[in-house]
């Protein structure tokens, strides 16, 4: 069994550091705590491969993690948010997760300013909020780790109803300078302007959620890649030199439904991925669910899909006519078939136990039937002849108070 020591650790910290401030509410009806967290144990039946951190040894280190946030309300109008997050997983870093002012002058606007979610999804601000949601781990086909979750910004939302017809609209902007997990590795990403919008409709039981997301000026550093097209264009070949060059656009396309009546629920949600970037695939994903809830279990069946492509440049690079051109061509035929496909589909089934107020058991089971010779999002392969299909085994404890 894999057990890091570092969630154990943070939490330690965090309870210690929330002893002293939980008391010191009964002082200030100003300032509210609450909290979350997660422990989570998988196993994934293929020795040859990994899956979001998960092998053929059982661990508990890729999704744990433990929360405290505390919610300042300044004036009527104006509070201070912020959250402290210790996770343990190796590929995120612990520490403050969100922190910004919200100023609501109406019962019509918002507006928040600080470090924020990045909203792509429907279940974006709540990610790591495993009580939040059915499932121990989301699609990983539209909640992939390609796209980061935070960014430093601000935001506008408008809410107005109509009748029993609730509207929301939100537009962001801001920046991130940070790294993505990219094929088991870091990549360095910049990001100087970011913006987008989204639009919820909430009709009864219904609910519906569209959203875009655009950056002009995305720049990914891969030094190494950065120096195999500086010899590119040394040698002449300019096209195939800025194909590897990251200083371009991306935009993600979101769509979701959902409908709940409390004893049953079915929902979609879609994402599409516009890229001129090698780093960032052109990705179309999305899943349906549904699910059952006979208190206090809930059965739950999720298929996920997920298609990629890269923008690729032909290989004008001749081959034969001498050794040097020939190692260039091959280095550039090696790089773009070195890089991640993302094409999978994927099956679970689920089952959750809200056993008393504020906590709930899950176990889950997944089947993933990628394509033979792709990624798919698994890393670490060591088996050339690994043919794209494996399972993942979870369960978990959730808790938020």
């Amino acid at each position: 069994m894999l057990i890091n020591p570092k969630i154990a650790g943070l939490a330690t910290v965090l309870c210690s550091l929330a002893a002293p401030s939980f008391a010191s509410t009964a002082l200030s009806e100003r300032i509210e705590f609450s909290g979350f967290g997660r422990l989570i144990g998988g196993y994934l039946d293929e020795k040859s491969v990994e899956y979001d951190g998960y092998s053929d040894n059982l661990s508990l280190s890729q999704q744990s993690l433990f929360a405290l946030q505390t919610d300042v309300t300044v004036t009527e109008k104006l509070s201070l948010s912020a959250q402290l997050l210790a996770h343990s997983s190796e590929k995120r870093e612990s520490g403050i997760e969100w922190l910004y002012l919200s100023y609501e002058p109406t019962q019509n606007w918002r507006f928040k300013l600080g470090k924020l979610r990045t909203p792509f999804f429907r279940y974006s601000d709540v990610i790591d909020v495993g009580f939040a949601y059915p499932w121990i781990l989301p699609p990983q086909q539209v909640y992939t780790a390609y796209l980061f979750s935070n960014y430093e910004g601000s935001s506008a939302t408008y809410i107005s109803s109509f009748d029993d017809v609730t509207f929301e609209l939100e537009a962001y902007y801001g920046r991130f300078d940070g790294d993505l997990n990219q094929d088991d590795r870091k990549v360095a990403v910049e990001v100087d302007a970011l913006f987008g919008t989204i639009l919820s409709i909430n009709s009864g039981n219904f609910t519906t959620r569209l959203s875009v997301f655009n950056s002009s000026d995305f720049s990914v550093n891969i030094p190494e890649l950065t120096q195999f097209s500086n010899v590119l264009e040394s040698a002449g070949f300019i096209q195939n030199a800025e194909s590897l060059r990251f200083d371009s656009s991306v935009t993600v396309y979101q769509a979701g439904f959902n409908y709940d009546n409390l004893d049953y629920f079915f929902a979609a949600e879609g994402m599409k991925i516009v890229s001129d970037l090698l780093a960032v695939p052109q990705v179309d994903s999305y899943y349906f669910t549904a699910g059952y809830n006979f208190h206090p279990l809930q059965a739950h069946v999720t298929y996920a899909v997920s298609n990629s492509s890269y923008n690729a440049s032909d290989n004008l690079i001749p081959k034969g006519v001498n050794p040097q051109l020939d190692q260039l061509s091959f280095g550039y035929d090696q790089i773009i078939s070195g890089l991640p496909a993302l094409s999978l589909n994927s099956l679970s089934l689920g089952l959750r136990w809200d056993f008393t107020r504020g906590m709930a058991a899950k176990a889950e089971i997944t089947f993933l039937d990628g394509k033979p010779g792709d990624n798919s999002f698994f890393n670490n392969v060591s088996d050339p002849y690994f043919n794209g299909k494996a399972t993942l085994y979870q369960v978990g404890l959730e808790w938020v108070f």
